[in-house]
């Protein structure tokens, strides 16, 4: 159930995979896309992992979430928009 829903708080689920392709299918299949974390020392799974992953972040070998000055946000139901950076200030903005 955990992999399906949108928890906040210290969670880390560990599930096996047989390929890398449906470790992507299984993350992208919850409606929901805030932030993924991942580890691997390969850069060829990472750049895979990264570049097939719908998320509003995908952080890489960290935990510790984004940087403050870059612009952040949910895709899917997770959210709309983004806040930080340029790009989230932005989206706070009425242009006349």
């Amino acid at each position: 159930r955990v992999l399906h829903e949108e928890p906040f708080g210290p969670i880390l689920t560990v599930a096996p995979f047989d390929t890398i392709e449906e470790a992507i299918d299984e993350a992208n299949a919850t409606e929901y896309g805030l932030a993924a974390y991942l580890f691997s020392g390969a850069a060829d799974t990472q750049q895979r992992l990264v570049s097939g992953l719908s998320a509003g972040a995908v952080s890489v070998n960290y935990l510790k979430g984004v940087s403050a000055d870059a612009p952040y946000g949910g895709v899917k139901q997770s959210g709309y928009g983004y806040e930080g950076g340029e790009q989230g200030v932005r989206s706070f903005q009425i242009l006349k």
